[in-house]
């Protein structure tokens, strides 16, 4: 991408269809500020809270129709809802955008191409990326994953009763239940191994924590887009919820959202 000065660009993509890339900044933009690293392969967002929740946008290099990265890694601190907000200003789905960025400290450059042939500029001051929060869930301590479809789950998270502080999710080989205690009393919602929304299930222990329904509430656009999901707890009972985005074309997205359980002290 050629810039206004002449720099050479450390980091360039574009992407023709703006919409789609708004849509998945969408679902991780519960903050105003995230991290972007950009490498060879693609682009990692991440937004966390500080405390009880992290999201991750995993965004492959195909997922562009021009990328360069031209370094081993990229690491920048962004405000990310506001670049959001920048993306969603055009519609329609015949709208592109380029992205350039020249070095440290210097600003995150955007230029939407709109299909009337208007142009809208964006320059997004950067900073170096803060240290990541590391929620260290344990790959090889998973008593329990499911792969599951997610038109069911997209209803009961979206259908949770309000006045319930929390949802406590009772993970075994033969069912998931959702329960929570409100104004109106205690309300049960089970998904069976055998249900048709459920296409696997692995369980070598039953297990039970409870999470802050404003977190999962968080993760509401993510099932408005997503196909698929993974649902994982680690032996701490970190819940990490891994959504597959089909963007037709053989291209897949992913969104990860990882969460501590509540404790007592917490209820």
């Amino acid at each position: 991408m050629e810039l206004e000065t002449g720099q050479v660009t450390v980091m360039e993509m574009k992407k023709e269809n703006v919409k789609e890339l708004a849509q998945i900044l969408k679902t991780v933009v519960f903050k105003d500020f995230g991290m972007l690293y950009a490498f060879e392969t693609g682009l990692k967002i991440t937004v966390d809270d500080g405390a009880f929740q992290q999201a991750n946008a995993f965004l492959n290099s195909a997922f562009f129709s021009d990328y360069k990265v031209r370094e081993d890694r990229i690491a920048l601190k962004l405000p990310i809802k506001t670049i959001y907000e920048f993306l969603s200003i055009p519609e329609g789905n015949s709208n592109s955008v380029k992205f350039s960025y020249s070095g440290m400290f210097d600003p995150l450059k955007l230029l939407i191409e709109e299909s009337d042939g208007c142009v809208i500029r964006g320059k997004f001051n950067s900073s170096i990326a803060d240290q990541e929060l590391d929620f260290e869930f344990d790959d090889s301590a998973v008593p329990v994953t499911y792969l599951l479809k997610t038109q069911v789950l997209k209803e009961i998270f979206r259908d949770f009763d309000d006045t319930s502080r929390t949802v406590k999710m009772s993970l075994s080989s033969s069912v998931i239940c959702f329960s929570t205690v409100g104004e109106v009393g205690e309300t049960t919602v089970s998904i069976p191994s055998r249900s048709l929304q459920m296409e696997s299930a692995k369980c070598t222990e039953e297990v039970e924590h409870s999470y802050q329904l404003s977190l999962l509430h968080r993760m509401n656009p993510a099932f408005a887009l997503a196909s698929k999901l993974i649902l994982r707890v680690d032996e701490r009972g970190v819940l990490s919820c891994q959504f597959s985005i089909d963007h037709g074309d053989c291209r897949t997205s992913y969104i990860e959202f990882l969460t501590v359980p509540t404790t007592e002290t917490d209820e």
